[in-house]
């Protein structure tokens, strides 16, 4: 069977360019990776939804083939290049998906643009002020084939995690993208973003907190904490999965955020 391929379009926002995909047609659907991750991570989600959704995935400013130029990639900026892309496309209401610092866009988005966001889905979000304190449990700037295989570890739960040769590819990516170039001005973006704890008290949109059960670098039980300091939220856990739910158990995923849109 041929598999098929969607092209890349781009927008410009400001002084940059964020690029994306789209598949399906019905209710928009804008999809947001953490880091490390692109919009082509959630080509199985996307390929699921499409036949009752338009799924837009994008690639954050700074990854893939989005622009990594400027001085600001924190999460309003995020956030404001979702609004254009939502406006560019003539979408007044859209579902938004967002998994780690992804989640943290989409939680800053829906908090600034509440009119404009019909449902909200937040995947081991990233961003809350417990984050910021002590020294991280890995490096999340890796410059060797180890400290990659460290990373891929602590966020990834499925036997792709062990696989001969992932970690050394992954690094040759990260370096060959530009994405390591621009650590220095992702990191001092996280740190001037707003923490989650202070935009999730500000979202109104019906919120599915969902959360690998098994996630090693944010525990589980912060999917309940969260939840609870959202007006209209729930919590679920994905079972058999880490950080990254999408990847270690796709079909439970794509079953919770199915059910969860409609």
């Amino acid at each position: 069977m041929t598999q098929t391929t969607y092209p890349t379009h781009t927008l410009t926002v400001g002084d940059k360019t964020l690029a994306y995909r789209v598949d399906g047609t019905g209710p928009d659907v804008v999809i947001v990776h953490g880091v490390g991750g692109h919009k082509e991570d959630w080509a199985g989600v996307a390929a699921a939804l499409a036949g009752t959704h338009r799924v837009y995935a994008i690639d954050m400013l700074g990854f893939g083939e989005s622009s990594k130029t400027g001085d600001d990639l924190s999460m309003p900026v995020q956030a404001e290049a979702i609004k254009a892309l939502l406006d560019a496309n003539g979408i007044a209401r859209a579902d938004i998906v967002g998994n780690s610092v992804g989640g943290w866009v989409a939680a800053t988005f829906a908090a600034a643009y509440p009119g404009h966001v019909r449902r909200l889905i937040l995947i081991d979000a990233a961003g809350f002020r417990a984050m910021f304190e002590g020294a991280p449990p890995v490096n999340f700037d890796p410059s060797t084939v180890e400290e990659m295989q460290q990373l891929i570890d602590i966020t990834v739960n499925s036997a792709v995690a062990k696989t001969p040769g992932l970690a050394e590819r992954a690094l040759q990516r990260y370096v060959a993208s530009g994405e390591k170039a621009i650590t220095a001005t992702w990191g001092m973006s996280l740190f001037k973003s707003p923490r989650l704890e202070e935009v999730l008290p500000k979202i109104s949109a019906q919120t599915l907190v969902l959360w690998g059960a098994d996630d090693r670098l944010f525990p589980s039980v912060l999917a309940g904490l969260f939840a609870a300091q959202i007006p209209n939220a729930r919590s679920q856990l994905v079972p058999g999965a880490g950080h990254f739910p999408q990847i270690d158990n796709p079909p439970a995923t794509i079953a919770a955020i199915a059910g969860f849109l409609g």
